[in-house]
């Protein structure tokens, strides 16, 4: 921002805004996000007089008052709110798209984040499944560059904008083999193999990819109720559904109880194909895990 001093009593006051925003944000209550709104649009108001065009901090800036103004208005829901993101998401995103990107690594990681959040933002208000899944696979284009290579966080960046990506497929009538979605899924349990069992954000990430991998298997083991010898989906299924609850339990042993809701799916899940295609230890895995998770009986 040097040779611009005359802009920076600007930048101060429109800083002092994002951070109250920020801050009331934080306090998680509606009336408080929805007053952030407002500081973060003032905040905006300001930076929109900054040379933003010859200072790439300055645009870094005002991207992020669009992508502050976004999170609040996701968190305030609604459709006619979410509508609203994603315009701010796609302002964001323009901004962004024209900074020198190899310069600096925070500069790839906000696109990134900006393109997986406006892909979410599609998939909330769920009219356009192609749009979130092109979102998600720009992201992914992002991440995957060698401009981003610096990233602290890029493999768990990366493993959460390909476990969106399966979601959008699964979730969707564009991947009827399910091998898109699969594809994309799997690669996220690669890229947090050494990490979900360490970091509660990795396992929220693994686990919800096992659970799309699981539902796009269970269209495909409805076809196999009777076949002998089992086919490998089967075994592909009850890997993932024990693999899963396997990392539920480490982390319930941590005193970590919030994958209580997808652990569920995984053992009705688990219980379902134990019970049709390997009875012979259905018994086994009921007890182990309802235990080991506390589930509740059917």
């Amino acid at each position: 921002m040097e040779g611009f001093p005359s802009f920076q009593h600007i930048e101060a006051q429109a800083s002092t805004l994002m951070k109250r925003g920020i801050g009331l944000m934080s306090d998680g209550r509606l009336e408080s996000v929805d007053l952030a709104v407002s500081f973060f649009d003032e905040a905006l108001e300001l930076r929109k007089r900054l040379p933003v065009g010859a200072v790439p901090q300055f645009r870094y800036g005002l991207a992020a008052c669009w992508l502050n103004r976004a999170e609040a208005l996701m968190r305030l829901g609604g459709s006619s709110r979410v509508t609203l993101a994603v315009h701010a998401f796609d302002q964001a995103i323009i901004l962004l798209r024209a900074l020198p990107l190899q310069v600096d690594k925070r500069f790839p990681r906000r696109l990134a984040i900006a393109l997986q959040n406006r892909g979410l933002a599609l998939q909330a208000l769920g009219t356009d499944v192609q749009a979130a899944i092109d979102a998600f696979t720009q992201a992914k284009a992002v991440l995957d560059h060698d401009q981003s290579a610096a990233i602290r966080d890029r493999s768990y960046l990366l493993a959460a904008v390909c476990t969106n990506l399966a979601d959008a497929y699964a979730s969707g009538a564009l991947d009827s083999t399910g091998s898109l979605a699969s594809a994309s899924a799997r690669r996220a349990l690669a890229l947090m193999k050494d990490l979900e069992g360490r970091a509660v954000d990795a396992a929220a990430v693994a686990l919800k990819a096992r659970h799309v991998l699981c539902r796009t298997l269970a269209g495909r083991l409805s076809l196999h109720r009777d076949a002998t010898p089992l086919p490998d989906e089967v075994h592909d299924a009850t890997d993932l559904a024990d693999e899963g609850l396997d990392l539920v339990r480490r982390w319930e042993a941590k005193g970590e109880t919030r994958f209580r809701d997808i652990a569920l799916d995984l053992f009705r899940f688990g219980s379902a194909v134990y019970r049709t295609h390997q009875p012979q230890f259905f018994e086994e895995f009921v007890l182990d895990y309802r235990l080991c998770v506390s589930l509740p009986a059917e």
